[in-house]
């Protein structure tokens, strides 16, 4: 299989894939003629075969549907939809549809179900689309419905002794290549004591606490830092003041119909999601502190991790923490750690020597937690030639964070295979079990009290030699933790938004726009090197019309020389070339752009059904692979689909195709022809908004004025609607571009030596993470300049 999800598909569907493929189908018929399949025999599974075949995407993407089959649905049926979603790779609606017609490509004596066409797609129900043919297919589908899927795991070799291996160093804007050895002594060491880890879940039961309680605990932490305070000379405002702090905590539990509990003493009941709710400085983070240290005290068997905002916030409450329950840094095991992601490392490590607390601990005498689990000493560094590393590493030490733990490599033999940019499996560091730098992860398993960010949870990945499944540390805080408490939810609620629908700018007028910097450093690569590998002229050809297709989209925005009706049309958010497209086909089709409240179930449907031959052009365009490359049918001048595709073709390839009236009068044209019925259909709208304001009492221009006080947005003309099918199909090109650019950002020029400025969701949460009613695709926005900064931006989410 080729996705890369969490879990295994079980070893019975790859054996039916191979024995398909033996039997006459190719890999990929195969593919989609068992995972579009599985998706049927799960809405089978669920009672939902009287829904449409086009329905399954639905339920793949996770969405909270209000169905009422899917509100009380039992815990195999979650499995059953938690397996398919890890199996069937097609949790968005456009690609659901790619794998219909793709399934219907099959032979039909090889599928289950038939007799469906894209005509008739979206009203054929999949119970009269089954024809039962392969029983063993049906067998297969309900094992795996139902089975307990293995995590997927991770790929590891470990070196040899006397063969030589390299990795990357970056020094300054060069990368260095540098290579290791390693003696037969030092592999067989590594191999003599692995690191414990966690070898199952932890079982789970409801916890009751009467937060009376909590005062105690205040008054043993102000105990300790009494005591502390004593050794290391602190003065007065380092302690907490625990006591006192509790004590103006006012906690009252709202039962579920508003009310507070008539109760003196207060219980604070966990079992499933708690919220504690209350105003800034009313004790919130109090209360989880004081439940850390209840734990620990009173719970010897429960582990909390506590989720605060930033990395210094993590590590100082882990050092707090463990100078109340320990007295020695160096040689005490400690009760919390901090979980960190390493990629950061270094600027980790800078704000933490930085930082007010550990200056603090410096002048007082007092060693600082943060030092065990921020050392930056690398074994592996021991092992480099001495003169390699005056000559070329400037006698300096890896940068933190980058160290080779997993990514070395075999050294190639040949200059030739030097060159290729894969250099096959990567392998273990052998020092890592006792490398300082790697402390924390030798001292979580017997911590109680774990500390990280919402970055760490959700980006943050664990070493393979401890951990082969592909988890964050988000997944691993899920199951070794009795209790996870979120402190200061809204900013980690924001921080998690921008992890998984994050921002990008293309452009802003040369100050932080990926486009202004990367064009530049694209064009002077090309000068030296004109003679590119396929992949990088692809990728440096897709740089260069992203470029074209942001400055056709501002001028088409622009006051001056650009158009009123699309700076009306986008002004209120997002877009994507689906939604302007759907949008364009309600006005092309004589519509709102959005239904009226008043619109009744069944005028709604007429509606839909008025547009759908519209959208369907559309679809069809977007679908294709490379609307760029679409090849002609037998009467192209004909086909609305491959007239839209060679639209495409000409804004991509003229330079100034905003300002181009044969661009224009083409979009023209093609409304025309298609729609020749065009202008009476606008004639009918513009007569029904008449009549529905005189009805009403209201003029047009009182209903129609946007909220800002900008000119009214009338019914469109011909005109104006030939101006956004080409602001459509520009942002459709924009679209297409920068998906390569930024999914195929490794084949950039070498001279770009910056990350890709868009990070992908990671691979195995793709199927565990709802996906957003949007799909899983760009959203792009604009924001035009004042009259002062004459500079506007486009940036993507």
């Amino acid at each position: 299989m080729i996705q890369m999800s969490l879990f295994e598909v079980p070893a019975e569907f790859k054996d039916r894939l191979e024995q398909l493929k033996e039997a006459g189908l190719d890999r990929t018929q195969a593919e989609s003629l068992l995972q579009v399949e599985l998706g049927f025999a799960l809405m089978e599974h669920l009672e939902l075969d009287d829904e449409p075949v086009t329905a399954p995407w639905a339920i793949l993407s996770g969405m909270p549907l209000r169905h009422p089959r899917l509100q009380n649905l039992n815990e195999m049926e979650r499995r059953a939809i938690a397996n398919t979603r890890q199996i069937v790779p097609f949790s968005a609606r456009f690609a659901w549809l790619g794998a219909l017609r793709s399934y219907l490509r099959i032979p039909l004596d090889q599928r289950n179900y038939g007799d469906f066409t894209p005509q008739n797609w979206d009203s054929y129900i999949i119970n009269a689309a089954k024809n039962l043919r392969h029983q063993v297919h049906q067998d297969l589908y309900e094992r795996c419905l139902t089975a307990n899927l293995d995590f997927r795991l991770r790929k590891v070799k470990r070196v040899e002794a006397g063969t030589t291996y390299q990795f990357e160093a970056k020094t300054g804007e060069e990368t260095v290549i540098v290579p290791v050895k390693f003696t037969q002594q030092q592999v067989q060491n590594a191999q003599v004591q692995p690191l414990p880890w966690f070898a199952t879940t932890r079982s789970r039961t409801s916890f009751s606490l009467r937060i009376s309680d909590l005062e105690l605990d205040a008054a043993w932490i102000d105990e300790r830092e009494s005591a502390l305070a004593r050794q290391f000379g602190w003065n007065e405002s380092a302690k907490g003041h625990w006591v006192d702090r509790f004590r103006k905590i006012n906690f009252h539990k709202v039962q579920e119909n508003g009310t507070l509990l008539p109760q003196e003493e207060q219980i604070l009941e966990l079992d499933g999601f708690t919220n504690i709710a209350g105003m800034v400085a009313s004790g919130k983070t109090t209360v989880s502190q004081l439940f850390g240290v209840n734990i620990l005290r009173h719970d010897c068997d429960r582990r909390i991790t506590l989720v605060v905002s930033d990395v210094q916030s993590a590590i100082k409450l882990a050092n707090q923490i463990n100078w109340w329950f320990c007295n020695d840094p160096e040689n005490d095991d400690p009760v919390a750690v901090p979980i960190l992601g390493r990629s950061k490392r270094d600027a980790h490590l800078r704000s933490f020597s930085a930082s007010k607390d550990y200056q603090e601990h410096r002048q007082r005498g007092q060693p600082h937690w943060g030092e065990r689990w921020l050392g930056t000493a690398c074994p592996l560094q021991g092992r480099l030639n001495q003169r390699f590393v005056s000559q070329f590493l400037d006698n300096k030490a890896l940068k933190p964070g980058i160290e080779p733990c997993h990514s070395l490599k075999k050294m190639p033999e040949s200059d030739r295979s030097k060159r290729r940019k894969n250099l096959g499996s990567s392998y273990l560091c052998p020092f890592f079990d006792k490398c300082p730098s790697q402390q924390v992860y030798r001292d979580m398993p017997n911590a109680r009290v774990w500390i990280t960010t919402p970055g760490a949870m959700a980006m943050a990945g664990l070493p393979r030699h401890l951990e082969l499944r592909p988890i964050k540390i988000g997944e691993l805080v899920n199951e070794q933790s009795d209790f996870v408490v979120f402190d200061e939810i809204e900013t980690i609620i924001k921080w998690f938004d921008n992890t998984y629908a994050e921002e990008v700018v293309l452009t802003d007028g040369g100050n932080n726009g990926v486009f202004d910097d990367i064009g530049v450093k694209t064009e002077r690569f090309s000068i030296t090197n004109r003679v590119m590998p396929p992949s990088t002229q692809r990728w440096t050809g897709a740089e260069r019309d992203a470029q074209k297709a942001i400055t056709a989209t501002l001028t088409l925005l622009d006051k001056q020389v650009g158009h009123q009706v699309l700076r009306n049309w986008i002004k209120r958010g997002y877009f994507t070339p689906n939604s302007l497209l759907f949008k364009f086909a309600r006005r092309l089709a004589g519509l709102e752009e959005f239904e009226h409240p008043d619109t009744s179930d069944a005028l709604s449907r007429a509606n839909a059904r008025l547009i759908q031959p519209i959208v369907r052009y559309f679809d069809a365009l977007l679908n294709e692979d490379d609307p760029l490359r679409m090849q002609p049918s037998s009467n192209p001048n004909r086909d609305p689909v491959f007239r839209l595709a060679r639209l495409m073709q000409e804004i991509n390839s003229t330079g100034e195709s905003a300002s181009d009236e044969n661009i224009y009068r083409a979009c023209r044209a093609w409304i025309i022809e298609f729609f020749p019925n065009t202008e009476r259909r606008l004639a009918r709208l513009r007569a029904e908004l008449e009549n529905r304001n005189q009805s009403s009492q209201q003029s047009t221009q009182q209903q129609r004025r946007s909220p800002n006080g900008d000119e009214p947005d009338p019914v469109d003309t011909v005109e104006t609607l030939a101006y956004r099918l080409q602001f459509a199909l520009t942002i459709a090109l924009l679209d297409r571009h920068t998906r390569i650019v930024f999914y195929e950002w490794h084949n950039r020029p070498q001279s770009i030596n910056e990350d890709s400025p868009h990070r992908r969701m990671p691979a195995a949460m793709l199927n565990i993470l709802p996906l957003p009613p949007t799909g899983r695709q760009f959203g792009t926005y604009y924001s035009r300049g004042n009259d002062e900064d004459k500079s506007s931006q486009i940036w993507q989410q």
